[in-house]
């Protein structure tokens, strides 16, 4: 495991030595197409304005934008708040409908937008206002490209679970942003991405079945041999779950979608001639694998020592020592030096990933606490997904 583990860090950490200048750069707009945004919203009375005023402010010709929010059936005020916006605003329209899920939301928008490229955009996330400008050149750029997707950032970053998210998404993104150089950009973000219109209404749009539709027509994308993008220097804003209870539904989803979509494309493993069959798939399935083995020997470890403990309580009662039971061995094993190496190289790959970013005070502390702390609590939505898989409970139970 840490054999595998610091090969794919010495991957991403070469991949950006080597493209490390090209890393913000983004093609220039020569003609401007028109572009829809698609905000799915359910139950946002809340963000929706906020949305709603970022998007108007994005930089973009006069009547080449359109943005079309989709109420989905919420029983709060989101649908008032949307009219009032389009009384000043006549490029917002509202699309309303009972509660059917994101994807059919997205869906159905679909048929009533006329831009050539759409934009979808989750009704709690905040666009900059030249997105537009800096992820509609890569179109132009080459025709086999359908989707181009933004740099997600921490919006809240109040308490320890915020903060240690604003680290995890900022990891992520220049991770992403490593894979676009190969190829392999395997998914395209709802806080912010754009496709070409008429290529996912060929497809059929998103699939309504999957927990993670943004996964899902990435890899249909690639599957059938087009290519994504990602615009590191496009920054969109999103707010995250504040709560750890809400933390672990939204990775528990995340898995549960993640799983359902290597599942629908396993067939394409080795196979095809671009990097998804030969990379994304393996890849992404390796991911899982070793975190279910790294769960099953935690496991092992745990009830080895409880039994060892648990056995060892009648020599207490004897006089013997209790601290002779905590006698530490140390000694360079192959595993210790290969965990060394895999720490060394972990802190490396986040000190890159974080140089571009606005992470700026208690670097080393944020990434301490990260790798010991927060990484660590990604077991709990495993063990859960596990366990819901198990039941074959997969439906859609968290935002």
């Amino acid at each position: 495991m840490f054999f595998l583990g610091i090969y794919f860090l010495l991957m991403f950490i070469i991949l950006y030595l080597r493209n490390k200048k090209e890393i913000n750069d983004y093609p220039k707009i020569k003609v401007f197409p028109s572009v829809s945004f698609i905000v799915p919203a359910y139950n946002e009375e809340d963000s929706i304005a906020n949305t709603l005023n970022a998007l108007i402010k994005v930089k973009y010709p006069l009547g080449k934008k359109q943005i079309l929010v989709v109420n989905d059936g919420s029983k709060d005020k989101t649908a008032e708040i949307v009219k009032s916006f389009m009384k000043n605003h006549k490029e917002i329209t509202l699309l309303d409908k009972p509660n059917s899920g994101k994807a059919d939301s997205i869906n159905q928008a679909l048929k009533r937008i006329n831009g050539e490229l759409v934009a979808i955009t989750d009704a709690d996330s905040y666009p900059e206002k030249n997105a537009l400008i800096k992820m509609v050149g890569y179109f132009e750029e080459d025709k086999k490209i359908a989707a181009v997707t933004s740099r997600v950032l921490v919006k809240n970053q109040k308490n320890f679970i915020e903060r240690q998210q604003d680290f995890d998404y900022v990891v992520v993104a220049w991770s992403r942003k490593v894979l676009d150089f190969i190829d392999s950009v395997y998914v395209t973000n709802g806080p912010l991405s754009i496709y070409r219109t008429n290529i996912v209404r060929k497809i059929g749009g998103f699939d309504k079945k999957n927990l993670t539709e943004d996964i899902e027509i990435t890899w249909h994308l690639l599957s059938l041999g087009y290519k994504t993008r990602m615009s590191y220097s496009t920054k969109v804003y999103t707010t995250v779950p504040s709560r750890f209870k809400d933390w672990v539904n939204q990775r528990v989803r995340w898995n549960l979608g993640g799983l359902q979509t290597t599942f629908k494309y396993r067939k394409f493993i080795f196979r095809g001639g671009n990097f998804f069959g030969f990379f994304v798939i393996p890849y992404v399935a390796l991911a899982f694998i070793l975190s279910l083995v790294g769960i099953l020997l935690m496991i092992r470890f745990i009830l080895k020592k409880a039994s060892f403990y648990t056995l060892s309580l009648p020599y207490l009662f004897k006089g013997v020592n209790f601290l002779n039971f905590f006698e530490v061995n140390f000694m360079f094993t192959l595993l210790f030096i290969f965990g060394m190496i895999f720490l060394i190289f972990s802190f490396v790959y986040y000190k890159f990933s974080i140089k571009n970013s606005d992470i700026k005070n208690k670097k080393l502390l944020k990434a301490f606490t990260y790798i010991f702390i927060y990484r660590p609590l990604y077991i709990l939505p495993l063990i859960i997904t596990l366990y819901k898989l198990a039941k074959r409970d997969i439906r859609w139970y968290t935002k």
